[in-house]
């Protein structure tokens, strides 16, 4: 493990956690590949071990895809697109943009929650390239990954952009629950028990979990009832300080904006999904969406396919299924909202050449031209609790 001067002076070693956002840049960024030292597994001419999980997600997507194709209709879905109702269509398309401003907003809120401060224009470039480039990574935590590693390289210290992704991540698994439950009693109505009541223990496994740990940031760490080795080590410091830095954003205004805006991007979707599934003649009904597209809405987000390729589709056709919903129309509905996020990910790839090359400098200066007195460019507070 490397090691470099922290923000105290003091050597510590560079935060493996960390390597991850630098890993979502370097799928596409060759520079940086390249400069990894020899022996590593990640040069040039050597496959890195990191790749397997790419291909398998890839495998995931392909195989999911490929399922749901070949027991498609694809006739009975031509014909339907074809008579699709084309204001609906441009409304389901108008509303589902609607999450990118939202989703920048989330990101500048719990920034702002973190302790580094970003200009609306410049939380909509990160949101946009971070979309842009998530379309081939994993679920969105690949997204998040390349929005953290963008905010870094824009000069915010690492340590509060790493705590930043882990509340946005929270808030929006927190905004979708909260609206699953409202969605709750239809799915009760209309779904066997077991579904039910898996949603249900699942919001109840997440309120436990989130109360047990904001209390938990009320015992100082060296009252833990841990080995000393472990509770003062610097894994253990890095931990409890994360802990103690999550129990005391719970307070900020800023956090609770940022779930504001979650449940903004997760209703803006499904409205986007009513209206796309209307447009080809499905009478899907406001309660029909808060009950089946919050599980689409979760699968996506989970880091096993591509983009949120194939379990998207795969959770749509389910829930639609649930609804007695027919499956190809719902396979066309999941794909509608697929291809909207493409096309709307799409001017994202400018912003991302603009960051790439508006950030160039930082990544040029080597490694012993950084310097080494704390508040450097590569200072990472590994320690959040000093």
């Amino acid at each position: 493990m490397s090691r470099y001067n922290g923000p105290f002076g003091a050597a510590v070693p560079r935060h493996p956690d960390f390597h991850a956002g630098m890993m979502a840049q370097a799928l596409l960024d060759t520079p940086f590949v390249q400069s990894a030292k020899p022996g590593s597994g990640s040069g040039p001419g050597k496959p890195s071990g990191r790749r397997w999980p790419l291909l398998v997600k890839l495998a995931v997507t392909v195989v999911v895809l490929g399922a749901l194709a070949a027991g498609a209709d694809w006739a009975g879905i031509a014909a339907r697109l074809s008579a699709a109702d084309p204001w609906l269509f441009a409304a389901g398309f108008a509303v589902k943009a609607l999450t990118l401003p939202f989703a920048s907003q989330r990101w500048r809120a719990v920034g702002r929650a973190a302790g580094f401060s970003l200009t609306r224009w410049t939380a909509f470039r990160l949101q946009m390239a971070s979309g842009f480039v998530g379309q081939i990574l994993p679920g969105s935590v690949g997204a998040d990954l390349l929005r953290g590693w963008f905010t870094w390289r824009l000069g915010h210290p690492a340590g509060p952009v790493m705590l930043a992704l882990l509340v946005d991540r929270l808030m929006a698994l927190l905004g979708v629950v909260l609206i699953g439950l409202i969605g709750l009693p239809h799915l009760a109505a209309v779904a066997p028990p077991a579904v039910a009541g898996t949603v249900l223990a699942g919001a109840l496994v997440l309120a436990v979990a989130m109360g047990l740990l904001l209390l938990a940031g009320r015992i100082p760490r060296d009252r833990l009832p841990i080995p000393k080795r472990l509770r003062d080590g610097a894994l253990g410091r890095t931990l409890w300080g994360a802990v103690a830095q999550l129990r005391a954003m719970a307070g900020n205004p800023a956090a609770w904006a940022a779930l504001g805006h979650s449940i903004g991007v997760h209703l803006a979707t499904i409205t986007a999904t009513i209206l796309f599934a209307r447009s080809v003649g499905l009478p899907l009904g406001w309660l029909d969406g808060l009950a089946i597209v919050p599980a689409a809405i979760v699968a996506a987000a989970l880091p096993v396919s591509l983009g949120g390729w194939g379990v998207r589709e795969g959770a749509m056709v389910a829930g639609f299924a649930l609804l007695g919903f027919d499956a190809d129309a719902a396979l066309l509905v999941s794909l509608l909202i697929g291809l909207s996020i493409a096309v709307l990910s799409l001017p994202g790839g400018l912003f991302w050449l603009l960051l790439r090359n508006e950030t160039a400098d930082r990544t040029a200066v080597p490694t012993s031209a950084v310097p080494t007195s704390h508040g450097g460019p590569d200072a990472f507070p590994t320690d959040f609790s000093r």
